[in-house]
């Protein structure tokens, strides 16, 4: 009986429907127990349950088709699990069979899966790697991979801009690695007292998350030191 009702609903929705059947959606998030354990980590592991429109070529090859659809979350911002999907496991089916509804040739089912997120807090510590210096910030990327800026204004006045004029022939020998983490073309930031780099030898530099915007299905990290 309810699945009557279903396609009656359905008959008076059509145009709806067939927009809501192109893409799958998370429809129900878990965050679990133990996710106090990740309240200092920028990591989380959530739970979904997910409803998954397989297209025919995967006829035979289910669970292919399922992965073929998570992957498609992997290193985007998904707003239903509010961070930036890394990983995806324990995927399991929750119908035995799935439904294909009138003309559309998809199969329409259930799956519940575990995903690896990252979504760090306003107020945490981050670690990035210096990647960029100018006057106007100090850019990062953290893992190797997601940006973050430091705005001047969210610089201690403990540091300083130090404009480049000659430099030593040591300061030559240096990698390029190393070149384009520490400096720019037209200097680098130094703790006004000892005139120390910021970010030490190998560039690494802890802040303070103030901002995360997310453009584009990325996030962007804004911190403060």
């Amino acid at each position: 009986m309810p699945s009557i009702e279903k396609k009656r609903k359905h008959k008076h929705s059509d145009e709806k429907s067939k927009k809501k059947h192109k893409s799958s959606g998370i429809v129900h998030v878990s965050h679990g127990k133990d996710d106090k354990a990740s309240k200092d980590s920028a990591f989380s592991e959530v739970s979904i349950r997910l409803y998954v429109h397989l297209a025919p070529m995967w006829n035979g090859k289910t669970m292919d088709g399922v992965n073929e659809t998570l992957n498609a979350f992997l290193m985007k911002y998904v707003a239903e699990v509010d961070g930036i999907v890394l990983a995806h496991s324990d995927v399991e089916l929750q119908n035995k069979n799935g439904q294909v509804l009138y003309d559309s040739p998809f199969c329409h089912f259930f799956i519940t899966a575990k995903l690896l997120v990252w979504r760090p807090k306003k107020g945490s510590k981050l670690v990035g790697r210096i990647s960029l210096q100018s006057q106007d910030h100090v850019g990062l990327l953290i893992y190797g991979t997601f940006n973050a800026s430091i705005p001047r204004s969210n610089l201690s006045e403990k540091y300083e801009w130090s404009t480049s004029e000659n430099h030593d022939e040591d300061e030559e020998e240096q990698s390029e690695d190393q070149e384009t983490r520490n400096k720019s073309q037209n200097g680098e930031w130094v703790t006004k007292s000892s005139g120390a780099r910021i970010g030490g030898d190998d560039g690494s530099l802890e802040f303070t998350v103030v901002d995360i915007t997310e453009v584009n299905d990325i996030l962007t990290v804004t911190g403060s030191l």
